[in-house]
């Protein structure tokens, strides 16, 4: 070191001294930075061991840049009292013009204060007041042109005088530790926005825990509303389901208001939505820093000074609106946004889950509604052969007991008393669905269908044909007393005119009137044949099944008609296959039906018409038509023609005799034998009814 002029030796060692002094400090404060408290403890310590004082106090400019605030000091007051004044002063630096110890700090200068040189009512006096000082120095904490804080000391304790090396050696610890303050304060802000994110990040999970936790659509409400109210700390709130169609609003949750909700709804009927409906609009959130200034402020709270209000979204769509209130102005920071923008995503699917759930609730109950007081038997039976859904009706037709709760047990357990058992693994083990006439335990008939649906399982609902059961009986009965009745004296006026023909008493002129007779007793015969044939086969006739070859039926009964079709010198045609399967039939009734739809053709086809019976097998099925080209039904007719006592009603018809039971008959023995029935006709181009019937190898259950 090169000795200056005018300087001792031991001035320069002073020097060396203070230097070495405070890049120990500098030292020491670096290895605190990254525990902002321990650096301010050390800061203290620093500043009282350097410059020899008795106290040393930090202001550090808050987070917004308007004031100082207490932030440490390394000695308490021994009143209390002045220690809380003291840890609550905080210097607002937008009055600095009026203040020069203000003015001072962010110039970058340090300032010596004697409390009865200024005024108690300035920022001098003040702190030299809650101080309990008599004087104090203080030195700016300024990097670059920014004011980081002030750092201030005296020697109160000790009475001992200050001087201007006490300022000098504080202004220049001041300046080295500047930097390392803004470090400090650095990764103090960093540690905090870390904390900060784990935090909500953790709220956030036990949102998601507490919302996936309940499909009840008025906790939704209510959770959604505690936290916005906790995490920012807002005096009020409100949850609003917004409906598009509508444009409106409607008010599901409400907290920290002094009014009844009463009050609250004729208030918004007063002033309109206010700004939750313009967000509800726009979609986007909105933070109002002075509600004075908002034109759709709705006043319920007299108290509210600011106001935030985020859109709560579903697949582009807004569905509901929070709202939250302050009582300070500039309330609601974007911190505070981003997480209620988090809590309303969150929301947005627990309300869309709880109103599905809600929806879903309220159609199960209705459906249960219905089910419970419908007559039909209604029962759901899952893949695990465990009951789902049994309806009151079920519980009767099968005897069951009322109290008891039969949902979740396995069926064979529940209703093995019962032939719908039966029924059941019979459809489970053929894998189709089935509909059959069950008996009950109850003693009632019942319709019932087997039905399999891949999302529920066997679904069966059952139909109790008891009275039409009794009716057709009653039915069958009537017909064969009446048709018996009517037979005899039927058998009576033909015998007679038969006596009177063999007597020969009848004049040539009355012998007309005699033959009609014969044919309206011959008639009235048939009809009579027809309607006890129609009965018997409706209420159940037993077939003779047996394995039949088509072509034999197709010939015996075309050998038969063939007399007939030749007096009207028309020709009947055969198209089969020597080598067609069997079918399982009756053969006297396969026979029956045959003979009625080939006679029908040769009746009502014109004389030297043609008539062409095909039988062909289609996959699993036989196939028989009967064709002609003669007169041809109208499509009104055809919808018709199966029904009972139904003749088409042509002049081309009227004379060709009839019961109108033929085709019903036919009908009803096609689906005796598990098949079907069809026509295809056209006015004056002729007709084809056909039939088809399952192969022999297909199982038939009469």
């Amino acid at each position: 070191m090169i000795e200056q002029p005018g300087t001792s030796t031991r001035d320069l060692q002073a020097q060396l001294d203070d230097l070495s002094a405070i890049n120990a400090a500098i030292t020491r404060l670096s290895a605190t930075l990254l525990d902002f408290d321990l650096f301010l403890k050390e800061l203290l310590a620093s500043i009282v061991g350097y410059v020899r004082c008795d106290r040393a106090i930090l202001l550090l400019t808050n987070e917004e840049g308007m004031a100082l605030e207490f932030s440490a000091s390394n000695y308490h007051l021994p009143s209390p009292d002045r220690q809380r004044e003291l840890e609550a002063q905080a210097l607002p630096l937008h009055s600095a013009a009026q203040d020069n110890l203000i003015v001072a700090w962010q110039a970058g200068r340090g300032m010596m204060a004697q409390a009865d040189l200024v005024s108690s009512a300035s920022i001098t006096g003040r702190l030299a007041q809650v101080m309990q000082a008599t004087g104090f120095y203080s030195a700016p904490l300024l990097l670059d042109t920014m004011l980081l804080g002030v750092a201030l000391a005296d020697n109160n304790v000790s009475g001992m005088p200050l001087t201007p090396l006490h300022q000098e050696k504080l202004e220049a610890i001041a300046r080295h530790a500047a930097p390392l303050l803004h470090s400090a304060q650095a990764h103090r802000h960093i540690v905090r926005q870390l904390a900060d994110t784990v935090k909500e990040m953790s709220i956030l999970n036990q949102i998601d825990r507490e919302l996936n936790d309940t499909i009840e659509l008025n906790s939704v409400f209510q959770m959604t509303l505690d936290w916005a109210l906790r995490f920012t700390n807002a005096s009020a709130a409100s949850l609003a389901l917004y409906n598009q169609d509508d444009d409106e609003l409607r008010y599901m949750a409400e907290y920290g208001y002094d009014v009844s909700r009463e009050q609250l709804a004729m208030l918004r009927r007063e002033y309109g939505p206010g700004m939750a409906l313009r967000v509800a609009r726009s979609g986007h959130a909105e933070i109002v820093p002075d509600v004075s200034l908002d034109k759709d402020f709705v006043p319920i709270s007299t108290s509210t000074r600011s106001q935030l209000s985020v859109p709560v979204m579903r697949e582009d769509r807004v569905v509901a609106v929070i709202t939250v209130e302050s009582r300070r102005l500039n309330g609601f920071t974007e911190s505070h946004l981003a997480f209620v923008e988090a809590l309303a995503t969150r929301a947005g699917v627990a309300i869309d889950n709880a109103r599905l759930y809600d929806e879903a609730v309220r159609e199960r109950e209705k459906i249960s509604h219905i089910l419970s007081n419908t007559a039909d038997v209604v029962m759901a039976v899952g893949a695990d052969d465990r009951l789902i859904l049994l309806n009151q009706s079920a519980l009767a037709a099968l005897q069951l007991y009322l109290n008891d709760s039969y949902v979740g047990r396995v069926i064979f357990d529940a209703i093995d008393h019962t032939p719908l058992l039966d029924v059941y693994r019979r459809a489970k083990t053929l894998g189709e669905n089935i509909i059959e006439e069950l008996p009950m335990p109850n003693g009632r008939i019942f319709h019932a269908n087997f039905k399999y649906n891949a999302s529920v399982g066997w679904i069966i609902v059952m139909h109790d044909i008891t009275p039409f059961k009794e009716m057709d009986k009653l039915k069958g009965e009537l017909i064969a007393t009446v048709s018996h009745d009517l037979k005899q004296p039927l058998s009576v006026m033909n015998g007679y005119i038969e006596l009177m023909l063999m007597q020969q008493s009848v004049a040539q002129q009355g012998m007309h009137s005699v033959q009609m007779i014969r044919r309206s007793i011959t008639n009235m015969r048939q009809l009579i044949d027809d309607l006890l044939d129609l009965a018997k086969i409706e209420s159940g006739i037993q077939l003779q099944l047996e394995p039949v070859q088509i072509n034999t039926v197709v010939h015996d009964c075309v050998d038969s008609l063939r007399p007939a079709a030749q007096n009207k010198s028309m020709t009947i045609t055969i198209e089969t296959d020597d080598h067609l399967p069997c079918v399982t039939g009756d053969y006297a009734r396969l026979r029956q039906v045959l003979m009625n739809l080939i006679g029908n053709a040769v009746k009502y086809t014109p004389p030297e018409g043609s008539v062409k019976v095909r039988a062909e097998q289609r996959g699993a099925l036989l196939r028989v038509s009967v064709q002609d080209n003669g007169l041809g039904i109208s499509p009104e007719d055809q919808i018709h023609v199966f029904d009972r006592f139904y003749r088409v009603r042509r002049p081309e018809t009227d004379s060709i005799e009839g019961t109108g039971l033929g085709l019903a008959i036919v009908k009803s023995l096609v689906e005796a034998h598990k098949g079907q029935i069809g026509v295809e006709s056209r006015l004056g181009e002729g007709s084809t009814f056909y039939i088809t019937l399952p192969l022999a190898e297909t199982p038939i259950t009469p």
